[in-house]
């Protein structure tokens, strides 16, 4: 949508976990003195300028113990890629957090507000849903049912896409109009329905302005004739196919690597169900 006065976009999108995931090591003691190390981001973001160490230090202003904490970070998910892999970092702390500091644990509105302080992706992964719409700065999460389905996640390793310049980019397109929401009864029913048909309803603004290069238009050809949906994830530059077959997926993997060879990196993976899983 377009910014509000302050500077920050309301979203409005579909969030879903899937099986890909970082692991979050926690070393703790009490101090007298509150601090935060984490490891394993050197190669990402300099020292305390991740997720982990804002969620961290936001925590413990809010009112959480004095503690030394050692964080390791074994990344998995890849960087820039628009699947939110910080901010389930940071939401993971922050419940390991509230699971070591019982006593003096902050209620959940606290945590959520800390959440979206460190971003706006945040307190989806903080709340218990495995897809929902998430709207305003983040701080609007409804739940949606979708089924386990196959996923093939691809990256290009030749470049990435910084979230603020995706941004910059929407806001510089001029045909944009003001967001109409979305009811979360209608989406859950589209995500019901084959994932053949999400290409009718299912969008991301931000395909307009930074999926135009060759390598996106190798991704495109590809997906005109996936028989499921396909489209970039978040602000890119991480590109999704999904499917109600896996073999399907696993064709589509074999037919991305054939096309880009070292220009990407691909994992297969599924999304997770919903707590009231259904079949379609």
């Amino acid at each position: 949508g377009l910014p509000y006065p302050d500077g920050y976009h309301p979203i409005q999108s579909i969030f879903a976990l899937v099986s890909l995931h970082d692991l979050i090591e926690v070393r703790w003691k009490k101090s007298s003195k509150f601090s935060v190390l984490v490891e394993g981001l050197d190669a990402y973001c300099m020292d305390g300028n991740d997720t982990l160490s804002q969620a961290a230090r936001l925590w413990h202003a809010a009112g959480g113990s004095s503690l030394q904490l050692d964080v390791q970070c074994h990344k998995h998910i890849p960087v820039k890629a628009g699947l939110g892999g910080g901010s389930s970092d940071a939401a993971t702390l922050l419940t390991i957090l509230g699971e070591i500091d019982k006593k003096q644990s902050l209620d959940d509105d606290v945590l959520f507000s800390i959440a979206q302080e460190v971003g706006s992706d945040v307190p989806f992964f903080l709340s218990s849903h495995h897809c929902a719409l998430v709207t305003g700065k983040g701080e609007n999460v409804i739940p949606l049912d979708l089924p386990k389905l196959p996923v093939l996640l691809v990256m290009p390793t030749c470049f990435d896409v910084s979230t603020a310049f995706a941004y910059r980019a929407l806001d510089d397109m001029s045909d944009r109009d003001e967001m109409q929401l979305l009811d979360e009864q209608e989406l859950s029913w589209k995500l019901k329905r084959p994932t053949s048909e999400w290409k009718r309803w299912f969008f991301n603004d931000f395909q307009s302005c930074v999926g135009h290069n060759s390598y996106y238009e190798t991704l495109y050809r590809l997906s005109s004739v996936h028989s499921g949906y396909a489209g970039l994830s978040g602000s890119g530059a991480c590109w999704f196919f999904i499917s109600e077959d896996q073999a399907e997926v696993f064709a589509v993997e074999r037919k991305v690597k054939a096309e880009l060879q070292d220009q990407v990196r691909c994992w297969t993976a599924s999304t997770l169900a919903s707590q009231n899983e259904f079949y379609i």
